[in-house]
């Protein structure tokens, strides 16, 4: 058992700290320029950069979730990567407006996600699921649709959007064609 738990620790650590070389700035997270790229932020529905989100991306499943991951802050509002730890999903990272960050006190919240076939996409209530994770910032007018793609049994994408209904089916669906090309081994 103890050698079970050193195994599981070390995983953990080496995740957190590719998550950490993937998401690091050399600025602070509160930076003047962090607020410029965010007041100027549009999330971009081009399907050319869409289908960019699954190209060059690297051979291990976990570095390529945090590649896509940071890539999906191109094309949406805001994002949470979310990893399985024995079916509880905990928040790792996030984006909002084009930034992305490490998410520190991430083991300290929770969410359960329903059983769902890998690319499938959820749509739920985005306060809800944000308050859950005490992550109300990435939506303050609460505007936002949210969707879940688990990508991998061990990583899920909770992506926000502010397109409305007509746009975003669209939209969504460009973006899971890419995530299937991705992570299609």
């Amino acid at each position: 058992m103890e050698k079970l738990s050193q195994t599981l620790v070390t995983k953990i650590s080496r995740f957190q700290k590719r998550l950490q070389s993937f998401l690091e700035n050399d600025f602070d997270p509160n930076s003047e320029e962090n607020e410029r790229i965010r007041q100027e932020f549009e999330a971009s529905r081009d399907s050319a950069l869409v289908r960019g989100i699954s190209q060059g991306l690297p051979e291990d499943h976990i570095d390529r979730a945090i590649v896509v991951f940071s890539r999906l802050a191109m094309v949406f509002e805001a994002g949470v990567l979310l990893e399985n730890e024995d079916g509880v999903w905990r928040p790792q990272a996030s984006f909002h407006r084009g930034v992305t960050e490490l998410l520190k006190n991430a083991t300290k919240t929770s969410v359960k996600i329903p059983s769902t076939n890998l690319m499938a996409i959820l749509k739920t209530d985005a306060f809800s699921m944000l308050e859950k994770l005490n992550l109300l910032s990435l939506d303050p007018q609460n505007k936002s649709n949210c969707l879940l793609i688990k990508v991998t049994p061990d990583f899920a994408f909770l992506l926000f959007s502010e397109l409305p209904d007509l746009w975003l089916k669209e939209h969504i669906e460009n973006v899971r064609r890419a995530l299937v090309n991705g992570f299609a081994e």
